[in-house]
């Protein structure tokens, strides 16, 4: 039991009709604490969550009361942290709590839309549904981060190999061209001596080089995760892309819509269902946005006007929104909005992929091609000569 001291345990438990005969702090991990760890380092991944909320709701939608669902879901899981944190929600709500107080208990994994989610269907006794909807979006959130990896997992292998190749080529191969050429004791042309003296730069400076990019990028990363600024400003560049903006614009836009309509459609007030969305947009320029809207929307204005005053969504949002609240559908017309931008990044990320890998590889034709090309020009034309 969590508490702050050993005589709060005392009394709640007294309080419960148990009487405590001996009550001591906990020397090791606590099923009923969980360290915050994220991803994989924590052995709970986005998948792993996904999973047992939407084992959880067929089990509750099959009749089984919440405490035993949650002990079947965690008998059955596979991953030592994933039933350590099933067994800690399940002895909160056992102890007396709601189910959405113990989800709070571990932000590090359940973020404010599934236990607000959470705390409307305790709310209106459909948790089950609540679940299905949360496993529902995670699940899509899941299918998009999958295909960003698979978009750019590819070219920066390429990336990667195409860097090495060249750095072999500069330190190991070129010094054997430039003795030979030193003994020929003729010009060079432009290239062959551009690529020599390239080389002799990488052979004296190539490690400081490299230490300065790393160090660098690590000092923007942190800049990044712990600055505002920087992170706004990043996220700013990010939609100014080619492209690549299209689809974090696209992908902020279907998550907007998606969390007004799964929170509109769960019962949430549309302050309470933009604040979530502002949380999800997972974009500041998108996230103030979002605010924006929800200070006119506790004004009094309609969400069609004040979406339509802000002049960064679409057409189609606007009139669809327009249209939903005039029919009191509002929750199913952000819902297609929702679907046609998660199509739209879908197939942006497809063509990407499709478009990237040609042009990877003649690039990297090119520069392996020129730096043999540079190499061998002097032979040629010594050969020519003769």
């Amino acid at each position: 039991m969590q508490a702050a001291s050993a005589a709060q345990v005392r009394l709640t438990l007294h309080q419960q009709g148990i009487r405590a005969t001996r009550v001591y702090p906990a020397r090791s991990p606590s099923r009923a604490r969980i360290p915050w760890q994220w991803g994989s380092a924590s052995g709970i991944r986005t998948q792993d969550l996904s999973l047992i909320t939407q084992q959880t709701a067929n089990m509750i939608k099959a009749g089984l009361p919440l405490l035993q669902a949650l002990s079947i879901v965690a008998a059955g899981s596979e991953q030592p942290r994933v039933r350590q944190l099933l067994l800690a929600l399940h002895d909160r709500v056992a102890t007396g709590g709601r189910f959405s107080e113990a989800l709070a208990e571990h932000p590090q994994y359940f973020d404010r839309l599934f236990i607000s989610l959470i705390s409307v269907g305790e709310q209106t006794g459909t948790v089950d549904t609540a679940l299905e909807r949360i496993a529902i979006g995670q699940q899509r959130d899941a299918s998009i981060i999958s295909q960003v990896k698979k978009a750019l997992s590819y070219p920066l292998a390429v990336l990667v190999t195409a860097m090495a190749v060249t750095a072999v080529l500069l330190v190991k191969v070129v010094p054997q061209f430039a003795a030979t050429f030193a003994d020929l004791g003729a010009p060079l042309p432009a290239l062959t001596q551009t690529v020599l003296n390239l080389s002799d730069l990488v052979i004296r400076y190539g490690w400081l080089g490299l230490a300065l990019l790393v160090g660098a990028l690590l000092c923007c990363c942190h800049a990044i995760r712990s600055k505002p600024g920087a992170r706004l400003i990043f996220h700013q560049l990010l939609l100014r892309l080619p492209v690549l903006g299209v689809v974090v614009r696209n992908a902020a836009l279907a998550r907007i819509c998606r969390t007004l309509s799964t929170t509109l459609a769960a019962g949430l007030t549309v302050i309470e269902a933009l604040r979530l969305s502002a949380a999800a947009a997972g974009n500041l320029p998108f996230r103030k946005v979002c605010l924006d809207i929800l200070a006119d929307v506790e004004q009094g204005q309609s969400l069609g006007f004040s979406i339509r005053k802000t002049a960064a969504f679409p057409v189609m949002i606007t009139q669809l929104t327009h249209v939903g609240e005039e029919s009191g559908t509002l929750d199913t017309m952000l819902a297609r909005c929702a679907d046609h931008y998660e199509h739209s990044v879908n197939d942006l990320l497809d063509g990407l992929t499709g478009l990237l890998e040609p042009l990877i590889m003649a690039a990297l034709g090119v520069l392996v091609g020129g730096l043999m090309v540079a190499m061998y020009l002097p032979i040629f034309r010594l050969g020519g000569a003769l």
